[in-house]
């Protein structure tokens, strides 16, 4: 039976290298670590909850199209649908949804793929959905799934509560084998309060404490690192 791990394996290498060009051992990028161990765990189906630590959102939307991208291309056959969780509309959902089809056209599927709702991007079978705290969809259009199957992002997410992502989204984000990913800034937030990010981010760099497997990347350390060692 074709599944995502079939076309993902012989992709994933060129799209997301090891290391950052001319980086050392020492200094991998964290950014491409990061899209990496989401990709196998999508593959693997194992549903890991990862987390990476970011310094813009413009870093968020260049990483999480790559993989939005990958997805889309090698699930266009076999099914699938991710959902990408932001804060706002306009400050985080439409430049990420313009940034993955600006990475579609470019990669020749103008005209293959399509818009739906102006909340989603559909791929033949693979669909990637967009929901925005602020502005809500009030409807689901004909077809869409209604739910995630293959990956969750939740951005900005020191910015969106944790009781709505418990009662909006948590709910709706059950299916077997999800890969759940968090992208947030690595300083906490000046009220001294513990995010959703925060959160997170603890819980995974416990498990990582308890077992050694990596759950949480910061690229602003390996960048700080790179840029003092300079």
């Amino acid at each position: 039976m074709t599944t995502l791990a079939t076309p993902i394996a012989t992709r994933l290498k060129s799209r997301f290298p090891a290391s950052a060009p001319g980086a050392t051992e020492e200094h991998l990028d964290q950014s491409d670590e990061f899209a990496r161990a989401v990709i196998d765990s999508v593959v693997t189906k194992r549903g890991e909850t990862l987390s990476v630590s970011l310094q813009s959102e413009a870093e968020a939307i260049s990483i999480s199209s790559r993989i939005e991208l990958l997805l889309l291309t090698v699930g266009m056959g076999v099914g699938s649908c991710s959902v990408r969780v932001a804060p706002s509309f306009l400050g985080h959902t439409y430049p990420a949804m313009r940034s993955l089809a600006v990475a579609l056209d470019e990669s020749g599927l103008s005209g293959v793929w399509s818009g739906v709702d102006g909340r989603s991007i559909r791929l033949v079978d693979a669909w990637q959905l967009f929901i925005s705290v602020d502005a809500p969809s009030a409807r689901q259009p004909v077809g869409q799934p209604d739910r995630p199957d293959t990956l969750l992002e939740v951005v900005s997410a020191d910015r969106i509560s944790t009781d709505w992502y418990r009662n909006r989204v948590a709910p709706r984000s059950s299916a077997k084998g999800l890969t759940t990913v968090f992208y947030g800034p690595a300083v906490r937030s000046a009220d001294g309060g513990e995010s959703l990010f925060d959160r997170v981010r603890r819980s995974n760099l416990t498990k990582e404490w308890r077992d050694g497997v990596r759950r949480h990347f910061d690229a602003t350390a390996q960048r700080a690192g790179v840029s003092s060692a300079s």
